[in-house]
């Protein structure tokens, strides 16, 4: 649930639109499914060393990536170490062999009052971690766990994947 940032390479050296926030399903070969989160649109939340620091929109051409890379150069470069996020986009089936894409919606999903409102909660619970409630899932969301620079060098070099969805050289391997 907990991306961290410094397991990001913001800047690979491939160019400044190179970096990529890999997200994954699975680990295994031939079930696992990765995925650039950076255009996706949707709400994230900024931790501190103590909790919440900061609460925000991805919206817009730049997304989730665009975001969270504004905030490592302007008011609230360094006072935040990870983040979560969650995103109102699908994410499908990209052509590529192991990789997903997000799509962009142009409207919500038609839900009822009574699904939204157990969405928020379990939102809030997931987010708080309240240690009194019972862990709340999501009824129709997927949970993608961070890929971090050494993850993806692995997943690359093992070709568990198609190579060409990365659009970074990882500097570390195993």
């Amino acid at each position: 649930m907990f991306w961290e940032a410094d397991e990001i390479s913001w800047s690979p050296g491939s160019g400044p639109s190179a970096w990529q926030l890999l997200g994954r399903q699975n680990r295994n070969a031939g079930s696992i499914r990765l995925c650039d989160f950076r255009r996706a649109r949707g709400v994230y939340i900024l931790f501190d060393h103590y909790g919440p620091a900061y609460v925000g929109l991805a919206r817009g051409r730049g997304g989730l990536g665009g975001r969270l890379k504004d905030h490592l150069s302007d008011h609230l470069a360094g006072t935040w170490s990870r983040f979560c996020w969650f995103s109102f986009d699908d994410v499908v089936e990209g052509e590529l062999d192991g990789w997903k894409v997000v799509s962009q919606r142009d409207r919500p999903v038609p839900s009822t009052g009574d699904t939204v409102i157990r969405e928020v909660e379990a939102l809030l619970i997931n987010v708080l971690g309240a240690r009194q409630q019972n862990q709340m899932k999501f009824l129709g969301a997927q949970r993608w766990e961070q890929v971090t620079e050494s993850d993806a060098a692995t997943i690359k070099d093992r070709g568990v994947v198609d190579h060409h969805g990365f659009t970074f050289k990882p500097t570390y391997s195993y």
